[in-house]
């Protein structure tokens, strides 16, 4: 089987509010493109970072054991998007719709959504497998001045309780 290089073939979604995705083993196709969801594939900057991270663990054994023992208790996931600001030059002002710090408050609620492995452009479908994670934003941090790159915006997520590698967006609406 031909392995794929990650270039061209992810699309990443953020679906705005506590219930902006009903079931996240099951996200709809309109749940997904609604008037919630923004298209965050184009403003995202190659160094986010939003993943399982490391479970905790309860580390007891028998006395008659010789090795430590590790289990899996609570699983634990990570968020940190790195976000181009968008300027607009006929206005001389940052984009109302598309501006992270426009997009983004301290204590919203909401869903990121990663797809990989179709072109970027392709709709979402049912059946396609998707990974979901549910944050809250914590406050955005913007950068400027450095004279190192685009301007761009910090939003450091907090986990909210939910995720999953594994979900199959559904058709249903």
């Amino acid at each position: 089987m031909p392995r794929l290089v990650d270039q061209g073939v992810t699309r990443l979604t953020w679906v705005r509010g506590e219930d902006g995705i009903a079931n996240p083993e099951a996200p709809t196709v309109a749940e997904l493109t609604g008037q919630g969801a923004t298209d965050l594939t184009c403003l995202m900057v190659t160094t986010y970072e939003v993943r399982p991270d490391a479970s905790e663990t309860t580390n007891e054994r028998a006395v008659c054991e010789t090795a430590n023992v590790d289990t899996p208790t609570v699983q634990n996931y990570m968020g940190r998007f790195e976000l181009f600001r968008q300027w607009d030059p006929d206005t001389g002002e940052w984009s109302a719709s598309e501006d992270p710090l426009a997009l983004f408050d301290f204590g919203d609620v909401g869903w990121f959504v990663r797809r990989t492995g179709l072109p970027k452009d392709t709709p979402y479908a049912a059946g396609q497998q998707v990974e979901v994670y549910k944050f809250m934003v914590d406050t955005p941090q913007p950068q400027s001045g450095t004279g190192s790159g685009y301007v761009k915006v910090t939003v450091p997520l907090l986990q909210q309780g939910t995720f999953t590698v594994r979900a199959v967006v559904d058709d249903a609406s």
